[in-house]
């Protein structure tokens, strides 16, 4: 590789490095002093400020392990009855939950019933319009509220400039699950960064489970794809030139997921939301509303943006493997904290890694069509589940580490041909014949590992790579795919080489693929590259 395209690897892996570093240390880190400096000083406070009247929202699908347990929560809510207005919508449930919700009638709570699951946010848009109070307030069938939690909440609409405040909710994990585990450790720090936000008024993205606004301000939600209703509402009220707060004692408890695999499909879900609706949130980075740009840049983009940095960066690492000790003891380490999360070890590293995942998967299927408004409930660690099914997590080769003693699902056998072109000093026709051995991580990620026979400019070589394989969740039969391998040529003229590809899997029935693709090869040593062709077969057993 020439000197200067390694210059500007080496760019873009400081700056990558710097946005991972800005994201999870120096945004956390800073942001009590940020909160202290900008605090808001001046308020509207409303003088004649009474108690408000309120609707209390809930959308329930198939709760009936949990919805009596609630509603007997809210019937110990510390508000006056008068001004507490209490409507759980059923959105078309399969089980007993509407049969539940109606006989409390006679104690205020109010069922209101769709004829299908149509999804949270037409229940929530149906609700609001039904409601009567100058607040609404959001909450999830599973959350359990302290009994002070409404008046708490309402609290602070007297000031005039606020919009929406968000209560504190506490995860407990009685699951074992490293996922549980992990995920109750995050929310502790992503609670710490609300109250932060919340000193600044300026809170990025409610919390579906215990959020409440001023009815005036509802924004109708989307309906056509999913959407994150919390963030969705919250941000259209800072885009209204309105505040957010967040009260960290109007507090609600909630228990993390009791499967992995049910937490990892509600990331998906999440992250398939956050980007549906991306466009629409962008205002938020308006430069003349510095503070409120850098929050939701540091807080939220650069999250949702964290699995495309970090396989850039893992990326750009390995190409600068023979650029100096800094960047080997770098890979070497980023290799060591993968291994680590892996084995779950560390419970909030493999969260992160597993979360970071589930937001690529999403961001992938947010480009897709969606076959119902509809939505399915995870079972939660304080309800019963009938199955525990393990979540796997791709990370590129290194997870080869872990995955290599157990079987694979798939091989391919590959063979392919090099043409020459203006990229490339090679003038004759080169032939590489390549298989993989694929260990699938999920029906869209395969890793592996990858060998065959090369003959460059004549020279005999045997690739040996690491490997991976996406298939892009676009189209029904033929599925556009990405590849990539990166390793080392065996032979008389030995190197590194990293190659990138793209085009088809075809389906040829059930286990089979026909793949048609093409993508560029370059060659350490030789200092050059050329665009390959490929045509090969996928079997998956």
């Amino acid at each position: 590789m020439s000197a200067e395209f390694l210059f500007y690897v080496q760019i873009a892996f400081w700056v990558l490095l710097f946005l991972l570093v800005l994201c999870y240390g120096l945004f956390p880190l800073t942001l009590p002093f940020v909160s202290e400096l900008f605090k808001r000083h001046h308020r509207d406070i409303d003088e004649n400020f009474e108690l408000p009247t309120v609707s209390l929202l809930i959308s329930a699908f198939n709760e009936e392990a949990v919805i009596e347990r609630k509603i007997q929560n809210i019937l110990e809510i510390d508000y006056p009855k008068d001004k507490l207005e209490v409507l759980i919508g059923d959105d078309g449930s399969a089980d007993k939950t509407a049969e539940i919700i109606a006989r409390y009638k006679d104690q205020g709570i109010t069922l209101v019933k769709a004829p299908q699951n149509a999804g949270k946010a037409a229940m929530l848009n149906r609700l609001q319009k039904i409601a009567t109070g100058e607040i609404l307030v959001f909450c999830d069938a599973n959350t359990m509220f302290f009994p002070n939690v409404v008046r708490k909440l309402v609290d602070p609409f007297k000031d005039k400039k606020i919009g929406c405040a968000c209560g504190h909710l506490i995860l407990s994990d009685k699951s074992g699950s490293v996922l549980g585990q992990g995920e109750s450790s995050y929310w502790d720090l992503e609670s710490e960064i609300k109250k932060f936000e919340g000193i600044l008024d300026r809170l990025i993205g409610g919390n579906g489970a215990l959020y409440a606004i001023r009815k005036s301000l509802y924004s109708e939600l989307p309906i056509k794809k999913s959407v994150m209703d919390d963030f969705y509402i919250t941000t259209k009220i800072l885009q209204k030139g309105f505040y957010c707060t967040f009260i960290a004692s109007a507090i609600g408890t909630e228990q993390t997921s009791k499967e992995s695999a049910g937490e990892f499909r509600r990331k998906v879900r999440i992250g398939r939301a956050n980007f549906n609706y991306l466009l629409s949130y962008l205002p938020l980075l308006n430069p003349f509303r510095p503070l409120l740009a850098y929050l939701f840049f540091s807080h939220k983009i650069l999250r949702w943006f964290s699995p495309h940095i970090l396989i850039l960066l893992f990326v750009a690492n390995a190409l600068l493997l023979t650029s100096g000790v800094l960047y080997q003891a770098s890979f070497a380490l980023m290799i060591l904290v993968l291994f680590l999360a892996l084995s779950k070890k560390i419970p909030s590293a493999y969260y992160f890694l597993s979360m970071n995942f589930a937001m690529l998967k999403g961001f992938f299927l947010s480009f897709t069509k969606e076959k119902s408004g509809g939505w399915a409930r995870e079972a939660r660690s304080d309800e019963e589940a009938t199955s525990i099914i393990k979540c796997a997590l791709p990370v590129l080769f290194a997870c080869l580490l872990t995955l290599a003693p157990t079987k694979a699902n798939a091989f391919t056998m590959d063979v392919q041909g090099g043409v020459v072109n203006h990229v490339s000093e090679i003038l004759d026709f080169n032939l590489n014949i390549y298989g993989h051995y694929w260990f699938p991580i999920d029906q869209m990620v395969f890793v592996g590992l990858g060998s065959g026979y090369q003959e460059i400019d004549n020279v005999s070589l045997v690739p040996v790579s690491a490997s991976a394989w996406i298939r892009l969740p676009f189209g029904g039969q033929m599925l556009p795919v990405i590849t990539g391998d990166i390793g080392y040529l065996i032979g008389s003229n030995h190197q590194m080489f990293w190659r990138t590809g793209g085009g088809l899997d075809i389906k040829n029935g059930d286990k089979t693929s026909i793949l048609v693709m093409g993508g560029y090869e370059f060659l350490e040593h030789f200092g050059m590259g050329y665009i390959y062709m490929q045509l090969g077969l996928l079997v998956e057993l």
